[in-house]
């Protein structure tokens, strides 16, 4: 039976400082909502925010016009300048206009969200129960829970509360219960399920951020939760429904292939997935420096992956990544000894606490380990620092393939150039190549330059069209499924993938096919290797 969806996280409309490749249109947004089975969308305005207010609530007025799947959400500012109406002529022109909800964007357009300047305008949506939507970078929490102290009958819709603040969310959700939230950035591990356990399924809604954003991504957070049927259905549209009150269209069919039918069913897909980048923590670990990573262990963690369809991972401990990699490093052993069939293991090796030969001998030789992780930001050291060598010359030899994180890096790509040319039989894995059009571009070039570069895909902006772009460009048999777990939920990245629009073909590659013929090539002259490498496994 058909979901009704209903995504509370749409914009459409013109925008400034947009990348060519990037989606904005309600055309891109009606697509990809009959790509991914969704019944309807609460669509704010592009111009509303980015042009004026007054001008883009005319111009949305004519989008919504397109389907009657599509709800109107208003944007507000504070009429003191004298350029947008008092509060009840604004209550009166949503009405007219048949808008279903309010959003501001006070850091954007520059005002406060005090009583002084808005407190009328709150007022007055808290009379006519009309819900107002904030997205988390434009307000602070301090100020949002003055907001909801002060109003305590006005719906408040948070959206794109990221991952690290969890903490923050969590406190005010428990305190005030006109607070409501969505996941289109909020991916913690495990989130939803945390959510309906302490606060309830009622105040939480399905949010994407089309069309920037995937929203088979934000669904698939909610149709793969271990809850309830009926908390599913109020998150995934009956919650949203009743704030605005309006009733959802029938039920959409999933007009995608048999994966992504899966997917919106709650199933574990039926294909071969081979996580290319995990992270588990030690057992009893549930967080990482600021990030909140609850049931970040791998016994859990291999638990969820079975419940979605996930065959294989590559780990690297977060206490390797970020602390301790020596400890890492057996951390990584054991999980590889307790699951030879599923995990897969990355060497980190920090040069300030070891000898880099010595203990890249001890687990890529000895061991016979294939994957090597490196993370400038902790090491504070270029990928290709002369006291990497010998660790490089140890991975050529045997055919290894790297995990190169491309955050806090202005020379990343010139490194990994520098090191492709040097190192022609290592694999190396350009992290985070789906972060945004800029990225998947410049790492596109490389990789179409450079046999032994390939792209890894994992980040919370799960970029609508970008797996699209990299398969035309030619790149399927070199694009790579990651999730980042569990400092992201695994869910939401799979769904990327699932719900994308290209042939299965390019979606078995990419979800498991191209990372499994990579692992064969390593230890090319290692008998049990070439035995793994023919059957498959």
């Amino acid at each position: 039976m058909e979901t009704q969806c209903f995504d509370s996280n749409v914009c459409v409309g013109k925008r400034g400082r947009k990348h060519r490749l990037e989606q904005w249109s309600t055309e891109h947004v009606l697509d990809a909502m009959s790509k991914c089975g969704v019944s309807a969308a609460l669509v704010h305005s592009g111009w509303a925010k980015d042009y004026s207010p007054i001008y883009g609530n005319e111009r949305l007025i004519e989008e919504l016009k397109k389907s009657e799947r599509l709800f109107g959400c208003y944007t507000i500012l504070p009429g003191m300048c004298g350029d947008f109406p008092a509060p009840d002529e604004t209550i009166a022109d949503m009405r007219a206009k048949g808008m279903v909800a309010a959003k501001i964007f006070p850091a954007y357009h520059n005002f406060s969200v005090d009583e002084i300047s808005m407190g009328e305008y709150f007022g007055a949506l808290e009379r006519e129960r009309l819900p107002l939507l904030i997205d988390k970078p434009e307000i602070s929490f301090e100020a949002l829970e003055k907001i909801l102290a002060n109003h305590p009958s006005l719906p408040v819709l948070l959206q794109g509360v990221y991952w690290n603040e969890e903490r923050f969310v969590i406190a005010l959700l428990k305190e005030y219960e006109n607070l409501h939230i969505d996941f289109s950035c909020m991916q913690t591990n495990f989130a939803v399920e945390r959510l309906v356990e302490k606060i309830g399924a009622e105040r939480l809604v399905l949010g994407s951020g089309m069309p920037r954003m995937n929203v088979g991504a934000a669904r698939s957070f909610i149709d793969y939760a271990e809850i309830s049927g009926d908390d599913k259905r109020k998150i995934l549209g009956e919650n949203l429904a009743r704030l605005c009150g309006v009733k959802l269209p029938e039920p959409a069919r999933v007009q995608n292939d048999e994966i992504a039918l899966q997917a919106s069913e709650g199933k574990p897909v039926s294909v071969f997935v081979f996580d290319s980048h995990a992270h588990f923590l030690e057992e009893g670990g549930g967080c990482v420096g600021n990030s909140p990573m609850p049931k970040g262990g791998y016994k859990s963690m291999e638990a969820l992956y079975a419940g979605i369809g996930i065959d294989k991972y590559c780990v690297a401990p977060w206490l390797g990544i970020w602390t301790d990699s020596e400890a890492g490093n057996r951390i990584m052993l054991d999980m590889t000894i307790k699951s030879p069939d599923k995990a897969v293991g990355y060497v980190l090796i920090d040069p300030a606490y070891v000898d880099v030969e010595a203990e890249a001998r001890k687990y890529h030789i000895e061991h016979r380990i294939p994957g090597i992780k490196m993370f400038r930001y902790r090491t504070c050291l270029r990928y290709n620092d002369p006291v990497f060598d010998p660790w490089w010359e140890i991975a050529d030899e045997h055919c290894l393939f790297a995990l190169m994180d491309s955050g806090y890096y202005p020379e990343y790509l010139s490194d990994m150039e520098d090191l492709a040319v040097r190192y022609p039989d290592v694999y190396f894995f350009l992290d985070h190549a789906g972060r945004d059009f800029n990225s998947a571009e410049s790492y596109a070039a490389l990789a179409k330059k450079y046999d032994n570069i390939y792209l890894q895909l994992t980040f919370t902006s799960v970029t609508q069209g970008l797996i699209e772009y990299l398969v035309a460009e030619g790149l399927e048999d070199r694009t790579l499924f990651g999730t980042d777990s569990p400092m992201r939920d695994p869910r939401p990245q799979l769904g990327w993938v699932a719900y994308a629009d290209i042939p299965i073909s390019a979606k078995k590659k990419i979800l498991g096919e191209n990372m499994q013929r990579i692992l064969g090539r390593c230890f090319p002259n290692d008998n049990k290797q070439n035995t793994v490498r023919k059957t498959g496994l």
